[in-house]
């Protein structure tokens, strides 16, 4: 056997334990399953493996589907493969991602590292501490002093959660007025990033057959902008919604990031916003970032169509599927 395959051996069996509930590792009649420093070091050994030569893309894949599983040590180890400068996955926008995401289950590594970056100016670690101290950690002050950093860079994302902070009141005196111009900042920089990368794009969202509705988008949007808003912040909230989402879900000016990209526009299509609304439709029907439904497909073209979407009508019947 050569030390290629004992190797990869050795991986796949470590990978193989970690993904074993705690419970079923435990000695019979033993009532100490393994610890949590049990997991990491045995992630840790996974990492040097994937690291070696003699681990390959095989072992990598390990690394990675471990992480993904939501293993934090296995998602920071992943992350220090990223930034690694001279290794062959150095990529500081997945970088992030993945140290967002083990800091989110307390990780204290992740956490010390996002702060040292954030500490020396980095917007895309602000805004991934602002996001957990706001959604994980419910520290308002913590989330609005990165907020105002990522936003103050002019990150659309940024922009619009120090927007929905303002607009909640709390931590910060709620100012609706406020709130309004950050949703419009975040929109309008999202919108710029999309249009930008629409020019590139052959695939995805972005492909073929988006210039039309694209360009509806953005003039209704710059109509709206025209205006003052009226009563509260919440109609440039959706517009928000729609373009930070659209950038995350075309990676346009930003890390590709479905999951979030959704978020942001059912966020915007369960308030009956059109242009959201119209956008799901395109993804059920594609299977982009979500399993292909033309069910679920046609439910978002009739919604847009109801509220006034001039595309969606014709995309309701099979045909226009």
């Amino acid at each position: 056997m050569t030390r290629r395959s004992l190797g990869l051996g050795l991986l796949f069996a470590i990978a193989a334990c970690l993904f074993v509930p705690p419970a079923a590792l435990a000695e019979p009649g033993s009532s100490s399953p393994p610890t949590e420093s049990d997991i990491e070091r045995s992630a840790a050994m996974t990492h040097r493996l994937t690291a070696s030569p003699d681990a390959g893309a095989e072992g990598r894949s390990v690394l990675l589907n471990m992480a993904v599983q939501g293993h934090a040590a296995s998602q920071y180890l992943l992350a220090l493969s990223h930034l690694d400068e001279a290794g062959p996955a150095h990529d500081r926008a997945e970088a992030i991602k993945w140290l967002e995401r083990a800091a989110a289950q307390r990780h204290e590594g992740a956490r010390t590292h996002l702060a040292g970056m954030a500490a020396r100016g980095d917007t895309a670690a602000h805004l991934a501490l602002g996001l957990i101290a706001r959604d994980v950690a419910g520290n308002d002050l913590a989330a609005t002093r990165h907020l105002r950093a990522a936003a103050a860079a002019g990150d659309p994302q940024g922009l619009l959660a120090l927007g929905e902070l303002y607009e909640a009141g709390g931590a910060v005196m709620r100012d609706e007025p406020y709130a309004a111009r950050l949703f419009r900042s975040a929109a309008a920089t999202a919108m710029r990033a999309v249009l930008h990368a629409r020019q590139a794009a052959t695939a995805g969202i972005l492909g073929p057959g988006s210039d039309e509705w694209l360009a509806f988008a953005a003039a209704r949007t710059r109509a709206a902008h025209r205006v003052p808003p009226v009563g509260n912040a919440r109609r440039a909230e959706l517009f928000a919604h729609y373009w930070v989402g659209l950038a995350l879900l075309a990676g346009a000016g930003t890390a590709a990031d479905s999951p979030r990209g959704l978020a942001h526009h059912r966020a915007a299509a369960e308030r009956g916003f059109a242009l959201a609304e119209f956008s799901l439709g395109l993804l059920y029907a594609r299977g982009h970032g979500v399993p292909r439904d033309l069910g679920a497909a046609r439910h978002w073209f009739a919604r847009a169509a109801e509220h006034g979407h001039p595309l969606a009508a014709e995309r309701v019947s099979p045909k226009g599927l």
